[in-house]
C-alpha cells in the first residue's frame, strides 16, 4: 500500500508541476457493461451460469508545449458476478484500477519518453487471458515505471533504446511477489522509402520472492523487415532466437502444496512461482499482413511462434495464428470479426519454455458490433466463442457482452489524448504476442 501511495503522489505531483504554461485537456467516459456465459471460466465442471456487471469511470489529463507531452490516464471500475456460477469465484467482486503517467519530449533527432503506471487486476481472469486455465483468486497489482530514447542517426538509420522496472504483488498473502527488468536495443534501417530493416535486442530478468530466490533470465535477437508491398498492403516478418536460464540463489527446498478440495468448476488457487534450474533456446518468428480491401474494410493476418512471460513469471512457448477483419458500416456503426489458434507445447522436466504439463490447443474467436448514437453515447454488443483441448478434455465457452459509455470533454481539445489512447491499444496488442484468449474480455 505505501509503495502505491508514493507511486501515485509522484505522479500527480509531477504532472501539476509540469502543466504550468501548457495547452491542458481533460476528457473522461464512463461505462456500464454487462456479459454472460454459461462457462465463463472455461471449466471442465462450471456449475452454472455466470453474470458479470462491470462499472468503470476514465479520466485523461494532457498538458502539451511544442516540444514536450504530459498525459495522465486514470481508470477505475467495479464488477461484481451473479448467478449460479459465481459459487466458483473465489471473490465474486473487485475494484481494478489503473494509473499510468507519461512524459514525451522530441528534439530535432530525438525523442525522450519517461513512463510510470500502477495496475490494479483480477488474477482469475487474467491468468484465463494468458494462459488458457483460470487460476488464482483476489487481486494482482503491477507497479512500473520506465523510458527509452528514440534517436535519427541518419536520414535511414534511427536506434532506439527502451527500459521497464516492475514490481508484482498478490492481494492472496499465498502468492509470490516478484520483480521484473527489461530492455531493448532496436536499429532500424530504410533500405528503401517502402522498405524497413528492424533488428532488435532484448532482455528481461525475473526475480521471486521466494525461499529459493529463483531468478530467471530471457534473451531475444531478431532481424526482421517492414514494407508496403502497395498503397494498399503491408507485410512485416522477423525471425530470431531466444535464450533463456534459470537458477535459484536461496536454498533449494521442496514445496507441497496443501491438499486443496474444490467442487465442480471452482477456480484453484495459483501455484506459487517455482523456477527450475536450467537452460533453453528456441527459434522465434513471426509473420503479419495487413490489407485495405476496401476503403472501409481491413483485413490482417498473423502467425507467430512466440515465447511470451505470463504474470506469474513463467515462460510460455506457442505457435500462432490469427485473423482480424474490421469493417465501417457507415460513420456511426462499425464491425469486426477476430479468431486465433494456438498451440501450447508441454513442458517437461528442465524445460524453461512452458507453463502447462501437457500440451494444448486453443480456439478463440470475437465478432463485434459497434454503435455511435451521439457524440457522446456509444454502445457495444459482442460475441465470444472460447475452446480448450488439453488433457482433461474439450472445453468450451460462449461469452455475450452488451456496453454503453458517456464520453465527455471537460476541457481543451481532445484530439490529442485520443491518439495517444490508440498508441497505447497498439502496444497492447503487441503485448499480447504469445497469449491465449488476447480476445477475451
Amino acid at each position: 500500500m505505501k509503495t502505491s501511495v508514493v507511486l501515485t503522489s509522484v505522479i500527480l505531483g509531477a504532472f501539476a508541476s509540469c502543466a504550468v504554461a501548457a495547452d491542458f485537456s481533460i476528457k473522461g467516459s464512463v461505462s456500464e457493461t454487462v456479459d454472460a456465459s454459461k462457462n465463463y471460466f472455461l471449466s471442465a465442471a462450471p456449475t452454472g451460469a455466470t453474470a458479470k456487471s462491470l462499472t468503470s469511470g476514465t479520466l485523461d489529463f494532457l498538458a502539451q508545449t511544442p516540444t514536450t507531452r504530459y498525459l495522465l490516464d486514470t481508470n477505475y471500475s467495479y464488477y461484481k458476478y451473479f448467478g449460479p456460477g459465481a459459487a466458483d469465484v473465489p471473490l465474486v467482486w473487485g475494484t481494478p484500477f489503473n494509473i499510468a503517467f507519461s512524459i514525451d519530449h522530441v528534439t530535432e533527432l530525438a525523442k525522450y519518453n519517461f513512463n510510470a503506471t500502477w495496475n490494479r487486476a483480477d488474477e482469475a481472469t487474467t491468468i484465463l487471458a494468458q494462459t488458457g486455465v483460470a487460476a488464482g483468486r483476489g487481486s494482482v497489482n503491477t507497479y512500473s515505471v520506465g523510458g527509452g530514447v528514440n534517436r535519427d542517426l541518419s536520414r535511414a538509420d534511427t536506434v532506439s533504446w527502451t527500459a521497464n522496472a516492475s514490481a508484482v504483488s498478490y492481494t492472496d498473502p499465498a502468492q509470490t511477489p516478484s520483480n521484473d527488468l527489461t530492455a531493448g536495443l532496436t536499429w532500424n534501417h530504410d533500405l528503401s522509402s517502402t522498405i524497413g530493416l528492424i533488428n532488435s535486442v532484448n532482455l528481461d530478468w525475473f526475480a521471486a520472492d521466494n525461499d529459493t530466490q529463483s531468478e530467471r533470465l530471457f534473451w531475444k535477437l531478431t532481424t526482421g523487415l517492414q514494407s508496403r508491398l502497395s498503397s494498399r498492403l503491408i507485410f512485416s516478418a522477423d525471425v530470431g532466437v531466444g535464450f533463456a536460464n534459470a537458477w535459484q540463489k536461496g536454498a533449494t527446498q521442496t514445496v507441497v502444496a496443501p491438499p486443496v478440495i474444490l467442487g465442480p468448476g471452482q477456480i484453484p488457487p495459483l501455484v506459487p512461482f517455482q523456477s527450475q534450474a536450467g537452460t533453453g533456446n528456441s527459434i522465434l518468428a513471426d509473420v503479419a499482413l495487413t490489407y485495405d480491401l476496401l476503403k472501409t474494410t481491413k483485413v490482417s493476418i498473423t502467425a507467430a511462434q512466440a515465447i511470451a512471460p505470463v504474470i506469474t513469471g513463467q515462460l510460455q512457448k506457442s505457435d500462432t495464428v490469427g485473423l482480424t477483419v474490421s469493417h465501417a458500416v457507415n460513420s456511426y456503426s462499425n464491425l469486426s470479426f477476430a479468431t486465433q489458434l494456438t498451440y501450447v507445447p508441454a513442458s517437461p522436466a528442465g524445460n524453461l519454455f512452458g507453463s502447462q504439463s501437457s500440451a494444448s490447443d486453443f480456439f478463440s474467436a470475437a465478432l463485434s458490433y459497434g454503435y455511435q448514437f451521439t457524440r457522446e453515447w456509444r454502445s457495444n454488443v459482442s460475441y465470444t466463442y472460447l475452446v480448450r483441448n488439453d488433457d482433461t478434455g474439450v472445453v468450451r465457452s460462449s461469452i455475450i457482452l452488451v456496453s454503453l459509455t458517456r464520453d465527455f470533454n471537460v476541457l481543451g481539445n481532445p484530439t490529442a489524448i485520443n491518439q495517444a489512447e490508440a498508441e497505447r491499444a497498439r502496444q497492447r496488442e503487441r503485448n499480447s504476442v504469445g497469449y491465449v484468449f488476447p480476445f477475451y474480455h
